[in-house]
């Protein structure tokens, strides 16, 4: 069945179907993802985008269900450029097709995800409808459309739940969870309790924690405003850390800018730098905006990480608290094991917090 990708500017890509027949509008991203398309389609933090992986061949083994980072999907759908004969058996319970149509996730195959691509990074971010036709009217639509606003009070927990172990109690905030964080406290025996987007400070305080890590998540941080409030009062009461959309939430709960960037950062072979180090590392990334490198952010933090294709700040550690921040992903869900490190250097500013606060 013949399936249109089309862009709000006018553009028209066509290829076959796979998946959910249904129609769908998001915000159009590149991935340069080789494998883990499990993760890249359950990670939260795609909520209301159309995914675009831009490798040669996708999924060749099918769908592996321990990979999945969500119980519900929330993009809007997925482009390949080709997929296998295999994957595309809607009635094998293992293939990318039976997964996509199960879900009712609309997808296309067989499309030039090069043209594509290099369409997208010479005209910036665009919108962008998985259809049937590719009438007049349908631009229309899109044109109508208004990406919504509170993708993180989408995708968030509405209610606290555990993640028991016997270790270092750490307060999650969800802003987009993935798995693979809770999974990576565990590893570390924290034992770890996830909150919603908007828990106050006092409740958070209440449950005595260890530390507070803010996770990943979709969206402009801005538009949750009650998350940075209660960083703000959080800040040097007790370690925290941010991941993703976290790392933006910190860096404006402590006073600095972000800009959205043209078309981001999408993939899991992104080279970073680890600024003390000089050590270069290969990182999961997922987020379209940037925190500024002026004089109100250095005034609090050191640049721990910068992307090496673009400069873009990846990391902050601040001057006088017990808080840091990745804007990657460090829990490799895809992607490289290169900065697995990362929640151990999280479990080593516990735990010299709470020895200072024991002298």
């Amino acid at each position: 069945m013949k399936r249109y990708l089309i862009l709000e500017d006018g553009t028209v890509f066509s290829g076959d179907s796979v998946g959910s027949s249904a129609t769908s509008t998001g915000e159009l991203v590149i991935t340069n993802n080789v494998s883990g398309i499990e993760q890249a389609i359950t990670d939260q933090t795609y909520n209301d985008q159309i995914i675009v992986f831009m490798a040669p061949v996708i999924n060749t083994i099918g769908m592996n269900r321990d990979d999945y980072e969500s119980i519900a999907l929330s993009c809007k759908g997925v482009i390949f450029n080709s997929i296998p004969f295999n994957q595309l058996d809607p009635s094998d319970h293992t293939s990318l097709a039976y997964f996509l149509k199960k879900r009712r996730l609309p997808g296309i195959t067989n499309i030039n995800v090069q043209r594509l691509a290099r369409h997208i990074k010479k005209h910036g971010t665009l919108k962008a409808s998985i259809m049937d036709t590719d009438d007049e009217h349908a631009i229309d639509q899109i044109h109508a459309l208004v990406i919504p606003r509170d993708r993180v009070k989408t995708v968030s927990t509405k209610q606290p739940y555990p993640n028991p172990n016997i270790g270092f109690k750490i307060v999650v905030i969800d802003l987009g969870l993935k798995f693979s964080i809770l999974r990576q406290l565990s590893i570390r025996r924290c034992d770890s309790l996830v909150l919603p987007y908007n828990a106050s400070a006092a409740d958070i305080l209440d449950l005595d924690p260890d530390a507070v890590l803010f996770t990943s998540g979709p969206g402009d941080p801005q538009e949750i405003p009650e998350t940075i409030a209660t960083c703000q009062q959080l800040e040097g009461k007790i370690p925290m850390m941010g991941i993703g959309l976290g790392h933006l939430v910190i860096a404006l709960a402590n006073g600095a800018t972000i800009e959205k960037m043209a078309y981001g950062h999408h993939g899991s072979n992104i080279p970073t730098l680890e600024v003390a180090t000089e050590n270069i590392e290969f990182s999961n990334h997922n987020h379209n905006y940037l925190v500024v490198a002026d004089n109100k952010l250095r005034k609090n933090f050191f640049i721990t990480y910068r992307c090496l294709e673009d400069n873009t700040i990846e990391g902050l550690r601040h001057r006088n608290d017990p808080t840091m921040t990745v804007q990657f992903q460090p829990e490799a869900a895809p992607g490289t094991h290169d900065s697995l490190y990362v929640f151990d250097e999280f479990i080593e500013m516990i735990n010299s917090f709470k020895q200072g606060k024991q002298l």
